[in-house]
């Protein structure tokens, strides 16, 4: 028999995996630098883009903080012995001067609002805001208190404060209210100086505790990429911006390389399969003991034909082993026959004593067609109770004996007792014998009907005149089985 190029089921394996991994690490060496410098390089670009906002917002903050130190300055020359109502003119000034801002306002150190750019929040009491207390201490960046009068309808809006006096002991503080709309404008100012006008961005803004104070763009999936407003560590504000891009398409040429790469294995392996197919064939036809002058397509290997002959032979010899079955069943069944035509014949029922166990087995219904009938069971003792007391020992002498001398054959005739049973009031033979192995304990018995010899009529022949008995023995079979009359 003759094989084909790969033949053995290890080779093959060993050609079809150095096969994937070769266009595998081809399709990842041509494709894996490029890719990974191109997300590097956008990647690269987008943290520009957010460095850029953060640093737009850091400045504005910056301006902001510069005219409100400018504003504290002049309030501390002006307030001490000065006109009362110079910090609402200036505080007004500076409003009209930076439209951009919502309310500005002057407050002592109890924290009770003396002047403000609106006269609505003049007299309010801005001591309980968590940014007063620091701003007595230095410049700070805030936020407006939740419910104050200083910051009612403007909860987000932003507060710049700083101390008015002498530093460690100052008379006062100044605070400028940030609307919503100048982080806006900050970052659509930022927005308008990236690329493609930040088209396709999405800008968050977050403070210090997290809440957010700007989100535009639109809901992009792509990865976020993160930058802080000021330096926390030199007392920054600590802003976080997180700009997130759109996802962007994969490259086209690895796409393409391992489709291309995929449809080449689906070849190979389309190929391999109608060749695998006909090996198979080729494989069931010699099961079937056909084919054995074929040429063995590629690639049947060894291991394939080794294996088909195990099972060839495995088939051969369960063909055996059923043939020899079939022939014991049918001796079994001759056997089977032969025995009901003895027990029919001769009329004694066949029962089979285990002595250790006390059992005692029997067919019932001995002309059952087929001798399909069932086996029945029940205890020694339910059989000697209806046998006369008289005889019971000698039953059990002729057991004993039997048992002590394997082999050996015993009769007994005994009697049973009357009562509503056929067979009640009669006489039973039994012949027993041990015929199983040794020391097994079971006994084989037969037993039937037993009746006394009888006397034939005198007959008269010629002159002379005689009587003839019939030798003894036992009566005319029967062909009811004494075991069932008993049951």
């Amino acid at each position: 028999m003759r094989y084909g190029l790969f033949s053995s089921l290890r080779s093959l394996l060993a050609f079809l995996l150095i096969l994937a991994t070769a266009f595998g690490g081809l399709a990842v060496l041509s494709t894996s630098d490029r890719g990974t410098s191109e997300a590097r390089r956008i990647e690269a670009t987008w943290r520009v883009q957010a460095d850029l906002v953060a640093e737009r917002l850091e400045q504005g903050l910056l301006a902001v903080e510069r005219e409100l130190l400018f504003a504290a300055q002049s309030l501390a020359i002006q307030v001490p012995g000065g006109n009362p109502d110079a910090p609402a003119r200036l505080l007004a000034a500076w409003q009209r001067l930076h439209p951009e801002l919502a309310d500005a306002l002057f407050a002592d150190r109890a924290g009770e609002v003396l002047a403000a750019s609106r006269r609505s929040i003049q007299g309010a009491d801005v001591s309980g805001s968590p940014w007063f207390a620091r701003a007595l201490s230095g410049l700070v960046v805030g936020e407006a208190a939740h419910g104050s009068r200083a910051g009612t309808g403007v909860t987000r809006n932003l507060i710049v404060a700083a101390p008015v006096g002498e530093a460690g002991a100052p008379f006062g503080i100044v605070a400028v209210q940030l609307p919503p709309e100048w982080t806006d404008g900050i970052v659509a100012g930022a927005r308008r100086m990236l690329p493609n006008g930040g088209r396709g961005l999405s800008i968050r803004v977050m403070n210090g505790s997290g809440r957010s104070l700007h989100q535009s763009g639109p809901d992009a999936q792509g990865p976020e990429i993160r930058a802080t407003v000021g330096d926390v560590e030199q007392g920054g504000v600590g802003w976080l911006v997180t700009l997130r891009p759109a996802e962007t398409a994969a490259p086209a040429l690895p796409l393409l390389v391992l489709l291309g790469a995929g449809l080449f294995a689906a070849a190979v392996g389309w190929l391999l399969g109608g060749w695998a197919g006909c090996s198979v064939d080729l494989a069931e036809a010699l099961c079937r003991q056909e084919g054995q002058t074929r040429t063995v397509p590629f690639p049947l290997t060894r291991d394939l034909n080794r294996l088909t002959g195990s099972i060839r032979a495995a088939v051969e010899r369960s063909m055996v082993r059923e043939r020899l079955l079939q022939e014991k069943r049918a001796a079994l069944a001759r056997s089977r026959d032969r025995i009901r035509a003895i027990r029919s014949l001769s009329g004694s029922t066949c029962w089979e004593i285990d002595l250790a166990t006390g059992k005692v087995v029997w067919t019932d219904r001995e002309d059952e067609p087929g001798g399909t009938a069932p086996e029945r069971v029940c205890d020694l003792a339910e059989v000697l109770a209806h046998v006369e007391p008289e005889d019971r020992a000698m039953m059990r002498d002729a057991l004993g004996a039997v048992q002590a001398q394997h082999g050996s054959v015993r009769e007994v005739i005994v009697r049973t007792r009357s009562g509503a049973e056929r067979i009640a009031g009669r006489r039973l033979a039994f012949r027993l014998s041990a015929m199983g192995g040794a020391g097994t304990g079971r006994i084989y018995a037969l037993s039937r009907e037993y009746v006394e010899p009888l006397l034939i009529a005198p007959s008269v022949a010629g002159s002379t005149v005689g009587v003839e008995r019939r030798s003894p023995g036992l009566a005319r079979p029967r062909h009811e089985g004494a075991l069932r009359r008993i049951g």
